[in-house]
This record gives C-alpha cells, sequence and structure tokens, in this order.
C-alpha cells in the first residue's frame, strides 16, 4: 500500500506505535504533538488521511477536523478521530467535523490499519470518480461551446446570406448607377467593416482606361488622377484570375507590379476585378478590416457574392440606359410626328416637357418622379395622332364633333403607351393633363388632389406655352401676361404649381424669347 498519513495526538507513545504500524504497511507517514502544528503539518505534508486525537493542546481535534473539512473541499481526506472518552458523544461531535470513523482508545492496530486500507480506497475511488466526472463536465462544456460557437456561426451566416439576398434585391432593381454604388459601399462597409476601400471602372464600353469612382475612408485626391489600362498590367492579369487577391502575392506579373505597389503605398492591400462576359468592367481595391483582423474565408465569401450582385447590378444599369436611350429616342420621333401634323403647336412638346422638369425640379421631386414628368410632359399630346390633321390645322372654331375627336387625344395618348413598361408611370400624366382642380375638366372629371402632382404640372406648363405662343386666332402673350392669367384660374390649375412657375421666370431659369 502507499499514501501520505499524518498522525496527531498528544502521547508521543501513540503516535510512535501508529506511525510505526503504518509504514511497515507501506506508508509514508508524518506526525504533530498539538492541533496548531497538525494543521502546519497539513499544509506541508498534504496528507492522503489523518489519525486524529480529540483531546490535543492549542487546538482540539474537532477544530482540527472543521479546518481540514475548510482546506480540503472535495472532502478527498479522511479523517478518523481517536479518543479515549466515551464514544456516543465524541462520536457525533467527531462526524459534524466532518470526521469519517471514530476509534476509541484503546485500540488495536490491526483495526486501526484495516480502517486506513478502506478509507484510503474509498477515497482513491471517490477521487477518481470525481476526476472523470469533472472531465465529462468539461467535455460537456467544451461540446456545449463548440455548439454555441457553430450556432453563432451559423446564425451569422444566416444573416450573411439574408443581407446578401436583399443585396441582390435592391442591386436588380436600382437602375441609376450612383444610388448603385452607394448601396455597394454602404453594404460592404457595413457587413464586412471594411476600413477603406475605392472602385474603378470603366465609364463606357469604349473606353480604354478605368478610372476612379468613389471610395469610404481615403484621401482621394491622387486617385482621382490615376487611370488603369484594361488592356494591360493589373487588368489583364485579373481577367485569368478569380476571387479576392492579395497586392502583395508572388503571382503578380511584372508588367503590373508598378501599378500594384502604387496602390499598395496608397493602403490598399486586396483587390477584386469585376467581370462581365470575360471582359473586365471593374477594379474593387480594398484596405485593412476596421477591427484589424485579417479576413476570414467567410469574409471573402460574403465580398464575392456582394461583388457579383454589384456587377450584376452594374451590368442592367448599362442594358437600361441603352434601353432607355432607345425609347428616348423613340419618343423624340413619335413627337416630331405628332408636330409635323400640327403647324401650329411645332416646338410645344419640347418647351412643355422643358418647363414641366425645371418647375419639378424647383418643387424637389425626387430622380425618379422628374423623370415621369419629363416623359408625360414630352408625351402628353401623342394622342393627336389619332386625331386628324385637318382638324388640328383648321383655323376657325371646331364643331362640336370635332372638339370631341380633339379631346379625346388624352385617352388615346394614355392607351398608345400604357403597355410600354418604360413608359407606363407616365400614362397617368397623358391622361390627366387636361382634367380641372374643380372637377370640370376631361376625361374623367377629377378633382382637386384626385388629379397627381405630375399631371398639374404638366397643365400649368402646357397652358402657359398655348398662351406665350402665336396661335391662328390669336398673338402670343407675353410672359408677365400668361402668369396673371393662370393666377386668376385656381379654379383650373394648382396655385402651388404656378407661384414656382412665377419663381422660375423672375430667376431668369425660364427666359422669355424676344417677340418681332
Amino acid at each position: 500500500m502507499s499514501g501520505n498519513i499524518l498522525v496527531v495526538d498528544d502521547d508521543p507513545n501513540v503516535v510512535e506505535i501508529i506511525t510505526e504500524s503504518l509504514r511497515n504497511r507501506g506508508y509514508n507517514t508524518e506526525y504533530a504533538l498539538d492541533g496548531e502544528s497538525a494543521l502546519r503539518k497539513y499544509d506541508e505534508f498534504l496528507p492522503d488521511l489523518v489519525v486524529l486525537d480529540v483531546v490535543l493542546p492549542k487546538k482540539d481535534g474537532f477544530a482540527v477536523c472543521d479546518e481540514i473539512r475548510r482546506r480540503d473541499t472535495n472532502r478527498d481526506v479522511p479523517v478518523i478521530m481517536i479518543s479515549g472518552n466515551a464514544i456516543p458523544d465524541n462520536m457525533l461531535e467527531g462526524f459534524r467535523s466532518g470526521a469519517q470513523d471514530y476509534i476509541k482508545k484503546p485500540f488495536s492496530v490491526k483495526e486501526m490499519i484495516a480502517k486506513v486500507d478502506n478509507f484510503l480506497s474509498q477515497a482513491s475511488r471517490r477521487r477518481d470518480l470525481r476526476e472523470k466526472n469533472e472531465h465529462l463536465e468539461d467535455e460537456i462544456q467544451k461540446s456545449v461551446d463548440d455548439l454555441q460557437r457553430v450556432n453563432r456561426e451559423l446564425k451569422k451566416k444566416v444573416l450573411d446570406l439574408r443581407s446578401i439576398f436583399d443585396l441582390s434585391q435592391d442591386l436588380n432593381r436600382l437602375r441609376d448607377p450612383e444610388e448603385l454604388i452607394n448601396v455597394f459601399f454602404l453594404t460592404i462597409a457595413g457587413q464586412l467593416g471594411i476600413g477603406s476601400f475605392c472602385l474603378f471602372s470603366l465609364p463606357t464600353d469604349t473606353e480604354s482606361y478605368l478610372s476612379y469612382v468613389g471610395g469610404r475612408g481615403i484621401r482621394d485626391t491622387v486617385l482621382r488622377t490615376v487611370r488603369l489600362s484594361r488592356e494591360t498590367g493589373m487588368s489583364q492579369f485579373l481577367l485569368t484570375r478569380e476571387g479576392m487577391l492579395d497586392l502583395r502575392s508572388d503571382e503578380m506579373p511584372d508588367d503590373a507590379r508598378r501599378e500594384i505597389e502604387f496602390m499598395w503605398d496608397l493602403g490598399f492591400h486586396y483587390c477584386y476585378p469585376l467581370i462581365v462576359k470575360s471582359s473586365l468592367i471593374g477594379i474593387v481595391f480594398l484596405g485593412a478590416k476596421v477591427s484589424g483582423q485579417d479576413y476570414s474565408a467567410n469574409d471573402r465569401e460574403v465580398f464575392r457574392s456582394i461583388c457579383s450582385s454589384f456587377t450584376t447590378g452594374l451590368d442592367n444599369a448599362r442594358l437600361y440606359s441603352e434601353l432607355q436611350s432607345t425609347y428616348l429616342s423613340t419618343i423624340k420621333v413619335l413627337v416630331s410626328t405628332i408636330e409635323a401634323k400640327d403647324s401650329y403647336t411645332r416646338g410645344h412638346t419640347e418647351r412643355v416637357a422643358m418647363f414641366a422638369r425645371l418647375i419639378a425640379e424647383e418643387m424637389g421631386l425626387d430622380k425618379k418622379d422628374l423623370e415621369t414628368v419629363s416623359f408625360g410632359a414630352a408625351l402628353h399630346d401623342i394622342g393627336k395622332l389619332g386625331v386628324y390633321e385637318d382638324i388640328l390645322n383648321k383655323p376657325g372654331e371646331l364643331t362640336e364633333g370635332e372638339w370631341e375627336i380633339v379631346k379625346s387625344h388624352p385617352v388615346v395618348g394614355a392607351n398608345i403607351i400604357k403597355n410600354m413598361k418604360f413608359l407606363e408611370a407616365a400614362c397617368d400624366l397623358v391622361r390627366h393633363h387636361h382634367e380641372r382642380l374643380d372637377g370640370r375638366g376631361y376625361p374623367d372629371g377629377l378633382k382637386g388632389d384626385e388629379i397627381s402632382l405630375g399631371a398639374r404640372i404638366v397643365a400649368v406648363a402646357d397652358s402657359f406655352d398655348a398662351m406665350t405662343s402665336n396661335r391662328s386666332y390669336r398673338k402670343a402673350f407675353r410672359y408677365k401676361d400668361a402668369l396673371g392669367q393662370l393666377k386668376l384660374q385656381t379654379d383650373k390649375f394648382d396655385a402651388g404649381v404656378i407661384e414656382h412657375l412665377i419663381r422660375l421666370v423672375e430667376r431668369g431659369m425660364i427666359k422669355e424669347p424676344q417677340r418681332d
């Protein structure tokens, strides 16, 4: 057997008998003759079991047992108390102090050794069991921590995927390149915590150089002067690569090294190519993260997805711009056709579109509404394509039937463009530019706020140009007189729109032409 045993008794003879017997059994022993010495020996020797007399000088056995239990919180060290007094009372007191057993003097050495062997064996099993249990609890806690970590990572990935999905929706919806780029910048800054970045892209498909578009967290004075050739150097190398590229990579060819070192000196560490149909349309340069941490594999994957959506959005915006140009060309042809039929309104459509847009800008309409007003004003008379030329150009007064035909042009015009998705927002303005606030207009008899603001703007612009243009039956009004007439017709026109038109004329934004 092995183990460290502390023997505490004020009788040196008893101590000698017990320690000698235990040594013969194979145990290591130490002893103490009083309570205070016993506690010092306990702290130095760190025994596996204590044989403790009840009656001791300086501090009795019960007090010593209490102190041992305060030190031995796991109760790994058994205490066997010995005493020459009556057993029952001392036993209860000893058990309350934390002793495991009690032996009355005089005692049998064989009984003592048997109890020591037994209690040490039990203590060893309890300690092993506790340690295994603690190890198991540690493993369980580690598994719980791992599960929580994995759960946090999964939640972050779900949020990242949701953000990427939402971004993809936004980028597919946005058609204005400036707004598109702003959303892209806000997303990579917020989603990935990138401290500095910038974008270079091609102004047009025919350009030979990528130019600085914008960025965050940088001083861009120098960057605004930089041009990156799309035919050589870094641009050509990036066409062969996928994903985020370290600017310090040994893979970089010599002809790209100068550009790369220049961007590195400006604080950028990585770049990412924006490629559409094997053609490079832009490069994103990245600096360090705000946190100072490296870009993780998940960061790189999220950034790749964001850039993919952004690239698709840029390509869609370009296609949309081309489609818009096609529609604008179509509109110009239609307007030319209308004015060819009506000799008295030549230039009318162009002026109404200009007046309406200036009024809309003065009123603070957003970009989308400005576009709608411009298209609606440019097409407000497109329905006259369905009106006979002899009616449009008739010098005299129209008959009731002829007037009804002329009054049909807002409905005809709206029907012409209603199936053109690009122009559907302008349908309302085309149909309702002859409505009146008092409800006596046509074709639907709308009144007040039932008439959209865009239609009210076009109505004022249309009437103002009609008053200030020559007709077969009268000369053009001076601007001052036309504005006075409009102000008198608040039952028909929106007074707020008229006030904005007046301010434009007063500031010279709308200038009166020279007249003969």
